[in-house]
């Protein structure tokens, strides 16, 4: 009886280191596991937070694109303006010259 009992007691050791040996295993794979859902997860946040910085970026150079445009029109009147009213002043100036001219003229 006694080695019977050695018998079942190595058998249940066996079946222990087994259930151990599984377990262990089954550790290893949820860790393997839950370490690739976290690579997963910080690559995924990574690339939101690039995502989201080149739209922040390409909202500025949009903004940036319309002040500048704005800008732009805002000087091509101001020079319009200013070319308009020199053509004025110089129209002015060739007349008082004619009229000196002429008056000149006139009074030799």
């Amino acid at each position: 009886m006694s080695m019977e009992v050695i018998k079942e007691i190595k058998s249940t050791e066996g079946i222990a280191e087994e259930k151990i040996k599984a377990a262990q295993q089954q550790a290893k794979d949820l860790i393997l596991q839950a370490e690739d859902e976290a690579e997963k997860l910080i690559s995924n946040a990574v690339n939101n937070e690039i995502a989201k910085g080149k739209q922040l970026v390409e909202s500025a150079e949009k903004e940036a694109n319309k002040e500048a445009e704005l800008k732009r029109q805002q000087n091509q009147q101001a020079c319009d303006q200013l070319r308009q009213s020199a053509q004025t002043k110089m129209q002015q100036a060739v007349k008082l010259v004619m009229e000196r001219i002429v008056s000149i003229n006139g009074n030799s």
